[in-house]
């Protein structure tokens, strides 16, 4: 997801309306974006907090177990070997690493995030997780996980204001309709 423009027009925009359906379960679009760069001025890496929570201006985000900073390390290098053509973090089992990366995985694969405003009128809060475990040989991280963790802010505000050409052009549409 770090890679916006390598996606499909159709992979852009469910990307896009993901990320506006959380947006508005917590707040609008500026909530989500501080949620995010709270995440990014964190030092160090809010994964590896012992508490498994980070406090953020209207709420916090939690998750259900903690990540070692080694383990944390082995997913970092994992994620820079994914291809587009093979997003699996998974490696072949003839590979050296393959037990350690199989055990990081097994240990992170129920990982789950928890979003959670201090005010109901703030918004309702959601929930995601953070690796779609396919079958013993593939493992896949969600969108959602990357973007939070991973991704740079200005990646997440281009996701959000993407407005495909088709889009564009059916909204214009109902515009003149409209004013006709």
């Amino acid at each position: 997801m770090c890679h916006f423009h390598k996606l499909s027009n159709d992979e852009k925009i469910l990307l896009r309306d993901q990320l506006l359906a959380y947006a508005a379960l917590i707040g609008g679009k500026n909530a989500l974006l501080k949620l995010l760069e709270t995440i990014r001025n964190t030092s160090p890496h809010p994964l590896i907090s012992k508490t498994a929570l980070l406090r953020f201006p209207k709420g916090l985000i939690k998750w259900n177990k903690n990540v070692h900073r080694d383990n944390l390390s082995l997913l970092s290098s994992r994620m820079n070997a994914r291809t587009d053509e093979n997003p699996n973090l998974m490696v072949s089992k003839e590979d050296k690493s393959y037990k350690n990366v199989a055990n990081m995985l097994r240990s992170l694969g129920p990982l789950t995030f928890t979003v959670a405003m201090n005010k109901e009128e703030d918004g309702l809060g959601f929930n995601f997780k953070a690796f779609e475990i396919v079958d013993s040989d593939t493992t896949l991280m969600t969108p959602m996980f990357e973007l939070f963790f991973f991704c740079s802010v200005s990646i997440t505000k281009k996701i959000i204001n993407y407005a495909a050409n088709d889009d564009a052009g059916i909204d214009n549409a109902q515009e003149d309709d409209e004013t006709l």
